[in-house]
């Protein structure tokens, strides 16, 4: 990672197709993006991976790990059983558009008043019931 700090998403995708590192990740969303629009299969990821990637027979199969781990949060689709789509370019955007929902959908909660002075209120009442 050369010093920077890993993306909280990208950390969060590598949790979830374990024991991919946060560069693996990074390197199979460049690739993943880089697909055309067109449904792709496993390989035609791989192909666009490092070498090193490539050669190690567990990490290529924890690509179709994190490839699944995109189509449950709807990046990807799964037109058939081994090819995958991407429902959006790259996987910013396809956040973008949820980030702009759940930033309406959090506008539109109620606010709640704080309620610090009526729970201690309650506690003083209490207090004071108690001691008499």
């Amino acid at each position: 990672m050369s010093g920077r700090r890993a993306n909280p998403i990208i950390m969060m995708l590598a949790w979830r197709a374990k024991k991919l590192k946060v560069e693996d990740v990074e390197k199979i969303l460049a690739a993943v993006a880089s697909m055309s629009e067109e449904p792709f299969t496993l390989t035609d990821v791989i192909e666009r991976l490092p070498d090193e990637v490539k050669a190690d027979r567990n990490r290529r199969r924890r690509v179709g790990n994190l490839l699944q781990a995109l189509v449950s949060v709807g990046y990807l689709s799964k037109p058939s059983e081994r090819k995958w789509m991407k429902n959006a370019p790259t996987l910013s955007h396809f956040l973008s558009q949820h980030l702009l929902e759940l930033s309406s959908i959090e506008m539109l909660s109620p606010r709640l008043s704080p309620a610090g002075g009526k729970v201690i209120g309650r506690r003083q009442r209490l207090g004071q019931a108690s001691s008499t």
